[in-house]
C-alpha cells in the first residue's frame, strides 16, 4: 500500500457532527425557555423591549439554525463519501493482491 497525501481525521468529523447537532438542538429549545422567562422580565416598558428583541431574534435563530442543520448534512456526507471511498479502495486492493 502507498502513502496517500490525504488523511481523514473521522473522529473529528465524528465530533463536529455531534457538536452541530447539540447546537441545533440548544438554538431550537431556546424558544421555551424564552417563553418560560418572559414573566420576569419586569416592567411593560422592559418587556416590551425584550419582546421586540426576542422577535428579532428569533429570525436570525431560524436562520441558524437551518445552517446548523446544512453544516451538520455536509459533515454527514462527507464522512459517509470518504468512508464508502475507504471501503471501495479497500476492496480493489484485495481483489488486486489475489490475482
Amino acid at each position: 500500500m502507498t502513502d496517500s497525501d490525504l488523511t481523514v481525521d473521522y473522529e473529528l468529523l465524528t465530533e463536529s457532527e455531534k457538536k452541530l447537532g447539540q447546537l441545533k438542538t440548544t438554538f431550537e429549545d431556546l424558544e421555551k425557555r424564552r417563553d418560560e422567562t418572559r414573566q420576569h422580565w419586569g416592567s411593560h416598558d422592559i418587556a416590551e423591549a425584550m419582546d421586540k428583541f426576542v422577535e428579532n431574534w428569533d429570525d436570525y435563530r431560524t436562520k441558524l439554525i437551518e445552517s446548523l442543520d446544512s453544516v451538520g448534512k455536509l459533515v454527514a456526507g462527507t464522512k459517509k463519501a470518504f468512508k464508502d471511498l475507504d471501503h471501495q479502495l479497500a476492496k480493489r486492493d484485495e481483489q488486486k493482491h489475489k490475482k
